[in-house]
Order: structure tokens, then sequence, then C-alpha cells
């Protein structure tokens, strides 16, 4: 170590001062390129914190990122703000606890800083803002919204509900590309705006996009609606039964070798059976009356006898004459029949399905061939097709018949077809090598990017330090002193200068080296020795 650095500084004081000077901007440079390869594999991943930002909003946020020490970059003209991954959410609290970013509207933390004499108009207004900030906010939690304003109209209340007029909502949507909303969707956002907001009916709420489209649907499109729900529906339960009969044969015949396509109508009318039945041979009573009356008269003859005291003593006979007594009686009795009957309420439900029609393609198995050299080929081109056979083909039939719930009344079909499948090797081996990339990439690149620069600082040194240092190491060559009288001019005057003759200096390299002087007279020998045989 000591030879080496007495070596390099020697060489190092043996060049110029411009050459010094070069070697150590060279040197400066390579060792500072060092800790800045590591610095870019260190940089912190930056992600959006918010996007599609306005003016105010993108400054005021500048601002805030500024005073707290944060870093940060700007994108897309300004719109977008990206900061470190793993201050994200941390920041996006901090900066909505703010009021930040104002541009998707205030809340009801509006009213957290009044003061005194507000005018009833300014709270009404204040509040119409903060429902509408809030409806915002909550609309933009939907995966597939952007961006999102709500407009209210809250008319004044009347005394006359005659002169009431509706309340009104207008929603404007900015959706992210290539995520189109559903219509069920859209009705979700139209029930939500309608029952936040007293006296709104859903009706009186249009829902449109960026781009003008209308995509609510008001009471007269209540029809086609309708369509449109029974048909999202059917394709709902058709991919169901697709899903179950597909599965089911990736684990029986391995993947990408059936292809299953079901159609199911369902049926959407609903069906109301009232039903009213009598029965002639069976009737019970229903009503039943019965009275009955007894009537009694005595009958009054003329009377007898003198008046006087005779007529007047208690217990004196009483002469007889005149009628006796009367009796009538009169019975009715009254009984109503009901003939027996029954009545029935039916309701069909809806959705049921009509008939399902399954539609399956099965590949078959595949043999590889022998080439000319008797040995197995495993290339695509070299495999032979084998159809499955018909006992496998039925089997395979009634397991698709349990699975979709196969029903012959009904009038269900299968089919099963076994057909050769197309499948380029060249393109299954290109999407299996992304696929593996994009995999790779996914799981490992976090770790890959620091390693990459750690191995360019490694050849940073080993390529231009290490040179360098090596080329200072090296002894310089020893300086020659030219005589007084300077160089010969002609070979004539050089062959005057010298006293030695050839043969002189052939056996003064002999005597300092014996051992290669006998290696040469050996290998004379053995070429005149060959050149004689």
């Amino acid at each position: 170590m000591a030879t080496f650095a007495d070596s390099l500084s020697g060489n190092f004081q043996a060049l110029t001062l411009g050459q010094r000077i070069g070697v150590v901007v060279v040197l400066a440079l390579a060792i500072a390129t060092i800790p800045m390869l590591m610095l870019l594999g260190k940089e912190p991943e930056l992600v959006v914190l918010f996007s599609q930002l306005d003016s105010d909003d993108t400054r005021a946020i500048i601002q805030e990122l500024g005073r707290q020490g944060v870093t940060y970059e700007m994108g897309e003209g300004g719109n977008t703000i990206k900061v470190p991954v793993e201050r994200v959410h941390e920041l996006r609290l901090q900066l909505a606890s703010a009021g930040l970013p104002e541009s998707a509207g205030v809340g009801f933390e509006i009213f957290d800083r009044t003061g005194l004499g507000v005018t009833p108009f300014t709270q009404q207004m204040n509040y119409r803002r903060a429902l509408q900030g809030e409806l915002a906010r909550t609309i933009s939690q939907i995966s597939q919204v952007d961006r999102v304003r709500v407009h209210l109209v809250i008319p004044e209340k009347r005394l006359f509900a005659s002169e009431q007029k509706p309340a009104q909502a207008a929603v404007v949507l900015t959706l992210k590309r290539g995520n189109p909303l559903g219509g069920t969707q859209v009705q979700g956002i139209v029930h939500l705006v309608a029952s936040s907001v007293e006296g709104l009916e859903p009706s009186q709420v249009t829902v449109v996009d960026n781009h003008g489209k209308v995509l609510s649907q008001n009471s007269a499109d209540d029809d086609a609606q309708l369509t449109a729900t029974q048909i999202e529906t059917q394709r709902g339960v058709e991919h169901d039964l697709e899903r179950r009969v597909q599965t089911m044969l990736d684990q029986v015949l391995g993947p990408d070798k059936s292809v299953v396509r079901v159609t199911a109508p369902l049926e959407f009318r609903q069906i109301e059976i009232t039903e009213e039945s009598f029965d002639p041979n069976s009737q019970v009573v229903r009503s039943e009356n019965r009275s009955q009356e007894k009537v009694t008269e005595k009958g009054l003859g003329p009377q007898t006898g003198v008046p006087g005291v005779q007529s007047n003593v208690p217990n004196a006979p009483r002469p007889t004459g005149g009628a006796g007594p009367k009796e009538a009686k009169r019975k009715n009795e009254t009984l109503n029949y009901e003939v027996n009957r029954k009545v029935s309420k039916i309701i069909e439900p809806t959705g049921a399905i009509q008939r399902l029609s399954v539609a399956v393609l099965v590949d078959g198995t595949y043999e590889a061939t022998e080439n000319s050299e008797g040995n197995a080929s495993d290339g695509v081109g070299d495999k032979k097709y084998l159809p499955r056979s018909e006992q496998e083909i039925q089997n395979l039939i009634l397991i698709v018949k349990k699975a979709v719930g196969f029903s012959e009344d009904r009038g269900d079909q299968i089919e099963m077809v076994n057909v050769p499948f197309e499948t380029p090797a060249v393109q299954e081996g290109e999407d299996g090598m992304t696929a593996g990339v994009q995999g790779f990439l996914a799981s490992y690149g976090g770790f890959l990017k620091p390693v990459l620069f750690f191995f360019l600082g490694v050849m940073v040194l080993w390529f231009v330090i290490r040179p360098m240092a090596l080329n200072l190491s090296k002894p310089s060559a020893a300086v020659v002193a030219l005589p007084q009288a300077g160089l010969p001019a002609t070979v004539t005057e050089y062959e005057a200068q010298i006293t030695e003759t050839p043969q002189d200096q052939a056996i003064k390299l002999a005597a300092d080296n014996p051992a290669s002087a006998a290696q040469v007279i050996r290998t004379w020998i053995k070429e005149e020795q060959e050149q004689k045989a």
C-alpha cells in the first residue's frame, strides 16, 4: 500500500498543472455520481393528492404545503398536485379540516364561523350552499365520479298549497375516463338528492355529465327504464349461470378448454288471478229463524143475580152462565241454506325463467406425434387432435344440466359440441411473458430501483475511477538523457558509435540468461534435425 501511494503521488506530481486539474475534476465528478445515484434510487414515490383543481385551490394548497415543508410536484398544467405516498392521507385530512379544496363547495362547517348581524336571507343562502356542498361531497365518493356540482332551487314557503312551487335540483357529473355510470347508479344519485332536500321529488332532479348528456330519466321514461332494468336483470341471471358452468368445466377440463353461453329469457309480467268456485253437492245452514206464539182469551157471559147484600157477601155462590175461555197457537220457522264456495287470489312472481338455452363448446385432447427420428415432438404443430368420447360428452352434459337446473317441462335445451380450439402458441407465450413481467414489476419494483442504482454506482467505480487510479499508479518511463552532440544524423554514423559486435552482444545475453540461451539452442538443433530428416 505504501509503494502504491508513493507511486500514485509521484505520478500525480509528474503531471502538468492542467492535467492535475483535469484529473481532480474527473475524480470529483465520479465520486459525486455515487451519492447522486443513491439519492435517485431513494427518491420518494409521488402520488396524486388532488386533481382537476381550480387556480385558486391550487394556490391555496401550495401555500399550505410550503408552510408545512412538504415536497410536492405539479402536473397537467397546474391542475394536479402530487405528494409523497406515505403522507397523502395525512395531508388530505389536514387540508380538508382547513376547507381545501373549496371547488367542491363548502359544507355545514360554514356555520362554524357565523358572525353577529347576519340577516335571514344570508342564513338561507348559507344553508343552501352548505347543503349543495355536502351533497357534492357525498356523490363524489362514488368510484366513477371525478368531480361533481349540485345546484338546488328551494322556493319560499307559501301559505296556500296551491301557490307552493316544487323544489328542483340539478347535478353535473365529471366522470373518470373509461368508467361510465350504470342506470341504477344514476337513479341512486337521484334518490339520494331527493331524500336529502325537503319537498324535492325524484322527478324534479336532473343529472347530466360534463358533455351535456342527460343521464337521469323522468316519469315519462318509466317504461324505458323498466325495460333497461329487465334487460340488466336478465343478463345478470345469464352471467351467473355461465359462471357456474364455466368454473366447473375449468376444474374438469382445464382453463381455456371450454366456452359456455346461456340464454335465459325471464317472465316479467305480474299476473294476479282471483278464483271463486262453488260446490253444489255441499251445502250448509247459513241462518235459522224460529218463532212460536200462544194466545189465551177468557170468555165473559151476561151477569145474573139480584143487587143487594147477598150479591156482595163473600164466598156466596154465584150464578153461572155465558161462554168459557179461548186459546190460539202459531209457530213459524225459517232456514236459510248457503252453497259451499272457495275464493282464492294467486299472484305469480315476476322474473321467473321461461326456458333455458345452453350452448357449450368443448376442446378435445392432443397427443404428441413422433418425428422421423422416432422422438416425441413437443411443438404445437406436431400434436394430433383427439376428440372426446361420446360417454365423456354425455357425462359433461349431465353435469351441466345439474348446474343450471335443467327442466324438461319448461322446454330447456342444452347443446354441447366437441371442436378443436385455435390458440396460437406464440401469442400465448407473449401474453404469458407480458403477464410475468408485469407481475414481477408489481411485486419487486420497489426493491429493484435501489438495487439498479447501486449497480450503476459500482460500474462507475469499476470503469471510471479504477482505470484512472491504475494509470496514475503505473511508474513513468525513465528519462533518457541525450548526448551533448545530439543524435546521429545517418545510419552510418549510428553504426560507427556501436562498439560491440553482434557476436559479443549474443555472448553477453547468453551469460545473463543461460536458461533462455539453452532453450534457443535446443530449438535450433531440433529444427536442423527435422530439415535433414
